[in-house]
């Protein structure tokens, strides 16, 4: 996971089959296992870890559930643990007593690879009881195919672009289309899935409890 300057610039893509690789090595498990917990095939893991397919979020999800890690600690350069993502993550307001700050240059931000999908962190770190994130989608791109489900619930506010949202188990998922100022509300355990449908990326602020990543 690379830090950057907020939505002035665009992150780099992280590496991510190396650490799939050392993470599963370390917890001695051999790749039919861990394809078993995450749900998908022992070659398509194998790609994964030569960095020969592309996860789509749900896999990163299912992967960083299966070695006990957050996402931002799966995506991230170094450690796990090592992100910055805990505590004080977003170098705050030196002075702030009551109140903190996230400057729009200073936010932490965890890319998808192969999508170019990528969320900034708003709140100032993720050991809150609220995660408020800036998301971006990319022009053609998805989450893709397999839904992401997890604890909680969310609300997501469209600023810019359309996106196509899925939500619900397989054959009884509800489609909506939204557009700017369109706000999406869902319980999190509920499967879903998020599309670019327009011609422009999308941008989507979005609210979790408790935080997802």
């Amino acid at each position: 996971m690379t830090v950057t300057g907020g939505q002035h610039q665009m992150p780099k893509e992280p590496s991510v089959g190396a650490r799939i690789r050392h993470e599963r090595k370390a917890r001695k498990l051999t790749l039919r296992e861990l394809a078993a917990q995450c749900g998908i095939s022992v070659s398509f893991l194998s790609q994964l870890e030569r960095d020969l397919a592309r996860p789509s979020v749900g896999t990163l999800h299912n992967l960083a559930e299966a070695f006990g890690l957050s996402m931002a600690d799966l995506l991230a350069d170094g450690d796990p643990g090592s992100s910055g993502w805990g505590r004080a993550a977003g170098r705050l307001e030196q002075s702030a007593r009551y109140a903190e700050v996230v400057r729009a240059d200073r936010r932490k931000t965890i890319i998808y690879p192969g999508s170019g999908i990528h969320n900034e962190l708003l709140t100032p770190d993720l050991g809150r009881a609220l995660q408020m994130m800036w998301v971006v989608i990319p022009v053609g791109q998805d989450t893709g195919p397999e839904p992401l489900s997890h604890e909680g619930e969310e609300c997501g506010l469209v600023i810019q672009g359309r996106v196509g949202v899925w939500v619900g188990p397989a054959g009884e998922e509800e489609y909506y289309e939204l557009g700017p100022g369109d706000a999406i509300y869902q319980l999190s355990k509920h499967p879903h899935r998020s599309r670019n449908i327009g011609d422009v990326d999308v941008l989507i602020v979005t609210a979790i409890t408790p935080p997802s990543l």
